[in-house]
């Protein structure tokens, strides 16, 4: 099988350990009719080939009384990017930043605990001199910020 081609069986595999990292190779084996030693050497491709990175957790930050997910989308003055990312990472509640294409310039996920606290870290982001704007989302639902949101062909 070439490094860049996934077959059902790959798929399978992915979608199950999605559900559960914990999940045993042999009952992996009994859910795509394949023996145990076809989805140990599945697995090794797939951790080789750097599709499956790391196993982890999800934790649902409101149940732990953390807060919420928000989502700020900032447009910025383009040669600023670096200079706005470390000013944002540090703002207490920062978990993720990256540089978007795109509406954005930048996108980035804060835990916040009320709404207080996001028009506060609104307001600081857009005090930044190199910030033109930050729209604000709230994740509503139970945000899954894991891999078994990515779909596979």
């Amino acid at each position: 099988m070439s490094d860049k081609m996934m077959d059902q069986i790959d798929v399978k595999i992915l979608r199950t350990l999605q559900q559960d990292a914990r999940t045993p190779f042999k009952e992996i084996a009994g859910k795509c009719n394949v023996s145990l030693d076809t989805i140990k050497n599945r697995y090794i491709s797939l951790k080789k080939r750097g599709i499956i990175r790391c196993s982890t957790i999800v934790i649902d930050p409101k149940k732990m009384g953390l807060g919420n997910l928000v989502m700020f989308g900032i447009r910025i003055v383009e040669r600023y990017s670096d200079s706005v990312i470390n000013m944002v990472k540090k703002i207490p509640g920062m978990c993720i930043i990256t540089r978007a294409i795109g509406e954005y310039d930048i996108e980035t996920i804060f835990l916040l605990k009320d709404i207080e606290q996001i028009g506060v870290t609104k307001e600081t982001i857009e005090d930044f001199p190199q910030v033109k704007s930050a729209d604000v989302s709230i994740f509503v639902d139970k945000p899954l910020l894991c891999p078994k949101n990515f779909e596979f062909k």
